[in-house]
């Protein structure tokens, strides 16, 4: 492995770094502008490294050259730094390797700040001792009676059972407990909670959702799925400057792991004018694409869309809003939630989480809910992962598209996509319709589904082997929080299927790393109708890079998730360098660059372009 970049070679000029020796097959000079503001010298070039264009000839050079946030050239090392003038910054990869900007397409991104001390406890523990114990700590170290404990992580595959009251109680006081497990589909709370909330035996739960009882018929403090509304819905909201500090520390934490890009799905009309804010003043350091969350019923979604607009005045190149984030099922792990066609081993099944008092209900409803949101030309990215769910969003993605052709291409594409059956992949690759998978969670699970699914359905869960096979755009995510926004652990999980705590879980799925980095970048850039700007390293692309100290491509794959980030460049300034801790990374873009983008998105809007409006 290559060592990091060395802090005092980062930033100098270019004239004064020697060429070195020019790279047999690499790319020839680039000095010329495809698409390019002006003239000039490269602002910054990275040399000295193993760079992976990622076009789809996988070419390779030595050093690219970036000028106003754009590439202008990407070749040799001689030829490159031919481009540089007195104020051209450089960065020595060190022999690293030298991607785009890392493209995570599925990340809650407050949810990724909120899930840090001091807003939550880390609950990930072995034992339902130990997780007791953290809970006991924090009420011990409350400084406010009565104020509210929040903690996430725990694992029902992991655990015996999920935690319940009765565990939470001894130890909680009057504190309100509320633990968010690691995917988002479950809370443990205590009996203060479900007093608060007004949760009783008698209590009806929302479609889809399940309030766990015992033997005695009285809640447990286990809650699935839709009936989790009912507990969030008291739950005091972060404040304003909370928020913002959330988002700020999921910015830093992206940039520590070479991400530029990122999709946030589901979040509400109030996050997106905080994203728009943060925009215009420049404190929103990544490229963001959104959907916007649209309910669980047809009702639900008119209301979304009746209120849509795109962020006015900002880049759309920065912030944009692609669609609505629907969900069909819950999540095939312990819980049972997932929609499957064949039950689980035990005999038991999930079920649509949308309104409708049956099934067919149900479905008839995603049917409409889907179309409303094609016919207003948006895309729509909906959660499915049981092979029942994703068959029923499938039909419909095809049903809204066969009614009104008016809007080409739409790239709508399946949330997870876990247990998606081959005819389905070959529909979705006939008709453009994508699968955003998670191979970090692939990772996380491993072989502990045996119980649930059956080794043969855990072997086949996230068959990137076969869906890139049959011709699906497949994406790569983390959907963090669920799981840390390593792309290095989800390209090492996506090439080997080993699980955290041991196993392989379907060998016959594994791919390569080129593939699952093309799952991270250039795949990810069509998810966000932005291939033609980003995802590559290609003369005129977006200057957005990834520097790793290591080599990707021919190391030994189990290596992988270990190779420090060296640098992250987004719109072509230097966001991380790979020595300061992630409280300390720079999170604003310079003045310049500011109030560029601003320009621009004031002026796309004015034009009305494409990219501003809807597809």
């Amino acid at each position: 492995m290559s060592s990091p970049v060395n802090r005092r070679k980062f930033f100098r000029d270019a004239a004064a770094v020697s060429a070195g020796a020019a790279l047999a097959g690499a790319l020839p000079a680039s000095p010329a502008l495809a698409h390019g503001p002006g003239k000039g010298p490269a602002d910054l070039i990275i040399h000295n490294g193993r760079v992976v264009v990622m076009d789809r000839r996988m070419r390779i050079a030595q050093a690219v050259a970036i000028r106003g946030g754009v590439v202008i050239g990407v070749g040799n090392d001689r030829d490159m730094l031919k481009l540089s003038g007195r104020r051209t910054q450089s960065v020595d990869a060190g022999g690293g390797t030298v991607l785009p900007g890392i493209n995570d397409s599925h990340v809650h991104l407050n949810g990724l700040g909120f899930d840090l001390p001091p807003f939550n406890i880390n609950v990930d523990t072995a034992t339902l001792e130990e997780l007791v114990g953290l809970v006991a700590a924090a009420a011990a170290g409350a400084t406010s009676p009565g104020s509210w404990i929040r903690g996430g992580g725990w694992n029902e595959n992991r655990l015996p059972r999920a935690p319940r009251r009765t565990d939470l109680d001894p130890v909680s006081g009057d504190h309100p407990v509320i633990l968010r497990d690691f995917s988002g589909h479950m809370l443990a709370v205590n009996s203060k909670v479900l007093h608060l909330a007004g949760i009783d035996r008698d209590t009806v739960p929302p479609p889809g959702g399940v309030i766990e009882k015992d033997d005695a018929g009285e809640p447990t403090g286990v809650l699935r799925e839709g009936a989790q509304g009912l507990v969030q819905a008291i739950v005091p909201p972060f404040t304003p400057e909370e928020t913002e500090n959330a988002i700020k520390t999921g910015i830093r934490l992206l940039h520590a792991q070479g991400i530029t890009s990122m999709t946030d799905p589901g979040i509400g009309y109030s996050q997106l004018d905080l994203y728009r804010r943060m925009s215009l003043e420049g404190a929103l350091a990544m490229r963001m694409t959104v959907l916007i969350t649209g309910g669980r019923s047809p009702e639900e979604v008119r209301d979304t869309l009746a209120a849509f607009q795109q962020p006015r005045g900002v880049d759309p190149r920065l912030l944009r809003v692609a669609g609505c984030k629907l969900i069909i099922d819950g999540v095939p792990t312990a819980a049972q939630t997932a929609w499957l066609h064949e039950p689980y081993v035990d005999g038991r099944n999930g079920a649509p989480v949308i309104a409708g008092a049956t099934i067919e209900e149900a479905v008839a409803n995603i049917h409409e809910m889907i179309k409303l949101v094609h016919d207003s030309r948006l895309q729509v990215g909906t959660h499915a992962t049981g092979d029942a769910g994703i068959d029923a969003v499938v039909s419909a993605y095809l049903a809204a598209m066969r009614g009104n052709r008016r809007f080409h291409d739409p790239r709508h594409y399946v949330i997870h996509g876990d247990l998606t059956p081959v005819g389905t992949l070959r529909t979705m690759a006939r008709n453009g319709i994508g699968a955003n998978m998670n191979a970090t969670i692939k990772y996380l699970l491993g072989r502990t589904l045996d119980a649930n699914l059956g080794p043969e359905r855990t072997d086949y869960q996230w068959p990137y082997r076969t869906a890139l096979d049959l011709g699906v755009k497949v994406t790569s995510a983390s959907d963090a929080p669920v799981t840390p926004p390593s792309w290095r652990q989800g390209v090492q999980s996506a090439v080997l299927r080993e699980g955290r705590f041991g196993g392989v879980a379907g060998e016959a799925e594994r791919i390569s790393v080129e593939e699952a980095l093309v799952s991270y970048t250039r795949t990810s850039a069509w998810q966000d109708r932005a291939e033609r700007w980003k995802g590559t390293l290609a003369v005129g692309m977006a200057g957005d890079v990834c520097v790793l100290a290591g080599d990707v491509l021919d190391g030994d794959p189990h290596t992988i998730v270990d190779m420090p980030i060296a640098a992250t460049v987004l719109d072509g300034t230097v966001v991380y360098d790979g020595t300061s801790s992630d409280a300390a990374v720079v999170e604003a873009m310079t003045p310049a660059a500011i109030e560029r983008r601003n320009a621009y998105g004031a002026a796309c809007m004015q034009a009305g372009l494409c990219c501003c409006q809807r597809h």
